[in-house]
């Protein structure tokens, strides 16, 4: 089976934000991929385990790392909702043990980041409940894991954590609601808990939700209002989900809550002041303020004063130092830093790179558990004509963390992938073309077409992507000397003034054949580092059933599409493929195809939506059948890996 790639989001706050005619990002379509489809490529980033927090002064007073070799004495595992008994009921979905960490593969369904479950101890055992459950298609019916533990005396504990290494991720249900740890003294009455409260199954993901947790991800739950003090206390583990992936549990502990634990989390820089973090952005484009934003909540048991969170830039031009100060900070509560800090004026601010440190103190701050989550960074750089969301290459060493996406990422969808990255334009700005940054699995012979379009077309339902308000007619063809580079610009087919608004910059994708006249395709990286607003980034595809949904908003990282205003940028001239014929002309569904060459060539049919209808491969002349498609103007694009032609039939 497979299952549509989303990456994983992590640290941001989210606003809506666009200007006149534009429909903003906040007004995005909640839309789920129903295909699944994944192919194994998109991904070649390693997944890093977090270093764990520091155990300090605390001591479990009970713990569980499933080393027994089954689930312990008297836990129960079941499935409430499945179906048993029919022969096409699926599988129940219950927690099951395994001291294999690669047992879960099979339910990772090829993401690369859960294949395996990465948790310490995992070797010594775990357990896992496998949504997925090897089905090729969703179930009419949702499962309800429950696992219920045996009796665990609390009595003489004030404070009480439950801890545990983990790793989820789902397709239809958000865990954010449908995952919990239920507490009880009596095995009657339960409190829940949720401990992926920003884990949700697709659409337009919110940052700093995501689809898939860290693997593994340490939880930590303050439990003591049900806990604390109690002489019997039970925990359950609830699980509802249609076609997830799976969930993993290992090394569970209850300890006492941390005295001083005071985390920050979330640190951004937005240079629109609504959420986007802009990897680059041209001086021409530079607002009068910057954005700082944190999130610092605290974990421990005990009061947090005077927390003061400082942000302090540096680069080409130093400014700042931006400051807020919160007097107290009760335990289980969030401070939010949120300051506009004003630019150097006119004149005064630099091309270059800029780096942003946040850091906090307190007045117990000394005594803090875990002094590594007690600042961030953020990276960006102001240039002179380039404007991109991603910040690839700008990212500290080990800390950038990459992607790829293009024609060989969806199932029957290699032609015209569209991939759509969110700009927001201050000044008037006349651009030339768009930059992109290669993934590493790209083709020679496949190709790229750029184009802008409005970004209420784009939000529109169904989403509108044919109605360009400037693009590149001629495809680009990628050569040898493009991936050696692993930077192409292109051109507009006239350079493009824009006024101050929201825009949409796209990549469309094709599949072609190499020298060899081997399939090749066309990757663009995406910078899965830090995470964006929901459709900071955005996909099309033209082909998606069984629900036939072309339009995906929620990705949340940031596509290597970049808007240049660089003048004579240097693209390549692409030849146009000489002598090819096609006839009649309008046709009444019979369409020859000549050619004067004997090399192998590859036709595609698209309608005016840019879907593609139809394709095959054929040497020296070919006949294809139009009769089955609805009356209208179609486009047929013949390529023999190298130069191309496009011409426009009509069918009647």
């Amino acid at each position: 089976m497979s299952k549509l790639y989303i990456p994983t989001l992590a640290l941001v706050l989210v606003g809506g934000g666009a200007s006149a005619q534009h429909a903003g990002i906040s007004t995005a379509p909640d839309v789920a991929s129903r295909t699944k489809a994944y192919t194994g490529t998109e991904y070649f980033r390693t997944p890093v385990r977090p270093t764990p927090a520091q155990s300090g002064e605390r001591v479990a007073f009970w713990s569980e790392d499933f080393s027994d070799g089954a689930l312990p004495a008297g836990w129960t595992t079941e499935d409430l909702l499945t179906p048993v008994g029919g022969p096409d009921d699926p599988p129940p979905a219950i927690f099951e043990w395994s001291d294999d960490p690669d047992a879960v593969a099979a339910a990772a369904a090829g993401q690369p980041l859960i294949l395996s479950f990465l948790a310490d101890g995992a070797s010594n055992g775990y357990l896992w409940v496998n949504s997925d459950r090897g089905l090729p298609s969703a179930p009419g019916t949702e499962h309800l894991s429950v696992m219920t533990t045996s009796a665990i005396d609390c009595s003489g504990q004030p404070t009480v954590q439950l801890s545990m290494q983990s790793t989820i991720g789902a397709f239809d249900n958000d865990p954010l609601e449908f995952c919990k740890i239920k507490v009880s003294t009596n095995g009657t009455d339960w409190t829940d808990f949720f401990p992926f409260p920003c884990l949700t199954a697709g659409g337009a993901i919110t940052p700093p939700c995501s689809r898939f947790s860290d693997n593994p991800e340490t939880v930590n739950i303050n439990i003591s209002s049900v806990a604390a003090n109690q002489p019997t206390v039970y925990l359950q583990f609830e699980w509802q989900g249609l076609w997830e992936y799976y969930w993993a549990i290992d090394d569970l502990e209850l300890s006492p809550l941390p005295p001083n634990e005071i985390q920050m989390s979330n640190a951004f820089t937005s240079q629109t002041g609504t959420g986007e973090e802009y990897g680059r952005v041209p001086l021409s484009q530079a607002r009068p303020t910057i954005n700082f934003g944190a999130s610092i909540y605290n974990y421990g048991g005990e009061d947090q004063t005077n927390v003061t969170v400082t942000a302090t830039v540096t680069g080409p031009v130093a400014f700042g130092p931006a400051t807020a100060t919160e007097a107290l900070i009760e335990p289980d509560s969030t401070f939010f830093f949120d300051v506009d800090q004003a630019l150097p004026g006119a004149g005064e601010l630099q091309v270059g790179q800029y780096t942003v440190d946040f850091t906090m103190t307190s007045d117990q701050i000394a005594l803090d558990l875990d002094p590594t989550n007690n600042s961030g960074s953020r990276h960006f750089s102001y240039t002179t004509d380039v404007y991109s969301c991603d910040a690839i290459g700008l990212h500290p060493e080990g800390i950038e963390t990459l992607a790829q996406v293009g024609s060989g990422s969806f199932t029957d969808n290699t032609e015209n992938v569209k991939l759509l990255n969110y700009y927001e334009i201050y000044n008037n700005w006349t651009v030339t073309g768009v930059e992109i940054a290669l993934g590493p699995a790209t083709g020679v012979g496949s190709s790229l077409l750029v184009s802008i379009l409005d970004t209420a077309d784009v939000l529109a339902t169904p989403a509108v992507v044919n109605e360009p308000l400037v693009e590149s007619t001629t495809p680009y063809v990628i050569t040898q000397a493009d991936i050696d580079a692993g930077v192409v610009t292109i051109a507009f087919d006239e350079d493009y003034p824009l006024t101050p608004n929201a825009y949409y910059v796209v990549a469309s994708c094709f599949a072609g054949t190499d020298d060899n006249g081997d399939p090749s395709d066309v990757f663009i990286l995406d910078d899965t580092t830090v995470p964006q607003p929901a459709l900071m980034s955005a996909l099309w595809i033209p082909f998606d059933p069984p629900d036939n949904i072309n339009f995906y908003g929620g990705n949340g990282t940031a596509w290597a599409v970049r808007l240049t205003s660089a003048a004579n940028i240097g693209v390549r001239e692409v030849s146009e493929l000489e002598g090819v014929s096609m006839y009649p002309n309008p046709t009444n569904g019979i369409l020859n195809i000549n050619t004067t060459t004997n090399e192998k060539f590859t036709v595609e049919v698209m309608n005016v939506l840019g879907e593609l209808m139809m394709t095959t491969k054929f040497t020296g002349m070919t006949t294809l059948d139009l009769a089955g498609f609805a009356d209208g103007v179609y486009s047929v694009r013949i390529s023999n890996g190298t130069s191309a032609t496009v011409q426009r039939v009509t069918l009647n």
